[in-house]
């Protein structure tokens, strides 16, 4: 099944439509309690300006954990291509070995976990970086890295994703109950 992505300019934002998310890649490990999704994200440049395109997996068993779980055996990692959207610079990163510090709910949908990350640069692997992780309505995941432990390499908004259907299947507009007519 592959998703699509549609990218377009009205005036200053852009806008970004999933129809469906991608299964996990082949080979990528399934067993257990763990979430999926693909990030699909546009990464602002310096001067806040959509200039990158994000494009990759997430795997985490954190919304299935219990607080006292969560230290010994938590997991949220990516693994995401980065390219600039004139096609130039493709490059890829990831980011694991999220240690959670706290856990919190927002608006009683969306769980929000704080901690810190590793994630992959040019340099090498950065350990220690502070990072957001917010699950939105089983939707929606945001990631937020602290841009200046990464020095602002992406940019100054969280990367975001989806979750993958539960039937790794295309679903019809409408089919959903919360989807709107559009």
């Amino acid at each position: 099944m592959t998703g699509l992505l549609a990218v377009g300019n009205l005036g200053s934002p852009y806008l970004i439509s999933l129809v469906a998310a991608q299964p996990p890649p082949p080979g990528y490990p399934t067993q257990g309690n763990f979430q999926f999704g693909s990030i699909a994200s546009i990464q602002n440049d310096n001067e806040s300006k959509p200039a990158w395109l994000l494009s990759g997996h997430w795997k985490t068993n954190l919304l299935n954990m219990s607080e006292i779980d969560q230290s010994n055996s938590s997991v949220f990692s990516t693994s995401f291509e980065m390219v600039m959207l004139d096609g130039k610079s493709s490059h890829t990163h990831a980011l694991t070995n999220f240690v959670p510090t706290n856990q919190s709910t927002e608006n009683s949908t969306n769980q929000v976990f704080t901690g810190t990350s590793s994630v992959s640069l040019k340099e090498g692997m950065v350990q220690d970086i502070p990072t957001i992780i917010k699950f939105m309505g089983n939707k929606v995941v945001s990631i937020w890295v602290d841009p200046a432990k990464v020095d602002n390499h992406f940019g100054d908004t969280p990367i975001y994703g989806i979750f993958a259907s539960d039937d790794h299947g295309p679903k019809r507009m409408g089919s959903n109950s919360s989807t709107s007519g559009r």
